[in-house]
């Protein structure tokens, strides 16, 4: 059996994890000084009661550890593995845990085993991750997973809007100047991934101009591939996920959709009351 590996970057609702027994690696913490990992030691809801405070989690990688220890395990059991790294653009962790695989197979040269930049995170990672452990579910072989892994990770959206630019200030992100006045006017960026790398690639003013934006970029994007499952988070603002949640609905007649809240780290950069709707635009050869 093809195990399947994460990290805490991937956001993916705690049924669906235990169900297909996928293995989540943490990113580490950092609140007041005191180290933390993340959904192990300290879980989303209170990484985001600091941030309502004010106080600004500084986040780090992976422990070589961590992915040595858990590589190793699944090559003593005899079973082949793929991990699905955070973005290679964003963090370190994707070419700390290649190092870590290249040592390993040299270790074990008879495992199957890889690691992916997934060139995204959050619930686009998880819904490259779910259709993984449903590939593995019907039996596919290694190489046809990873193919169609492969497929999912290029064709990957992440289109989502932050509401409050003097947090991005307080992490460094944005100017001063910049986040001042852009709060004060109530600008809303919108967001999306190219290539691993956040990109903003429009400025709206007001949070029904920002909800209708994505929703139009969505329709755009999402013509040639209706019929999946699409992904929404929420940094700890569920009420205008719902608001989204309905705005898709009505305009585009989607139905199957999967809530999570934005975890811990990308939390951390987003600030309160970011949203995104994350999904593919191009059919895989195989879709389950």
């Amino acid at each position: 059996m093809i195990k399947i590996m994460v990290d805490s970057t991937c956001d993916l609702p705690r049924d669906i994890i235990e169900k297909y027994e996928i293995k989540v690696l943490p990113l580490r913490v950092s609140l007041e000084g005191v180290e933390y990992l993340d959904k192990k030691t300290i879980q989303v809801d209170e990484v985001y009661s600091f941030i309502r405070r004010g106080i600004v989690p500084k986040t780090s990688q992976v422990n070589p550890k961590d992915f040595y220890d858990a590589f190793e395990e699944y090559c003593n059991k005899g079973q082949d593995f793929i991990y699905l790294s955070f973005s290679s653009k964003l963090s370190g962790t994707y070419g700390l845990a290649r190092n870590i695989l290249d040592e390993i197979k040299e270790k074990y040269p008879n495992n199957k085993m890889e690691v992916l930049d997934s060139k995204g995170g959050s619930t686009a990672t998880g819904l490259i991750a779910l259709q993984a452990v449903k590939l593995i579910e019907k039996g596919l072989k290694f190489e046809v997973v990873l193919n169609q892994l492969n497929q999912l990770v290029e064709h990957v959206e992440h289109i989502f809007s932050i509401s409050d630019l003097r947090w991005l200030v307080k992490g460094g992100r944005v100017g001063m100047v910049s986040g001042t006045i852009g709060s004060m006017m109530d600008i809303r960026p919108i967001l999306d991934v190219e290539d691993g790398r956040m990109k903003v690639i429009r400025n709206v003013r007001g949070k029904k101009k920002a909800l209708n934006t994505i929703v139009d970029i969505v329709e755009q994007r999402f013509k040639n591939f209706p019929n999946q499952m699409i992904g929404i988070s929420h940094a700890d603002e569920l009420e205008t996920a719902e608001e989204l949640i309905k705005l898709i609905k009505d305009r585009l007649g989607i139905r199957d959709i999967m809530i999570n809240k934005i975890g811990s780290v990308l939390g951390s950069h987003l600030g309160i009351g970011g949203v995104g709707v994350f999904f593919f635009n191009k059919e895989p050869d195989i879709y389950i």
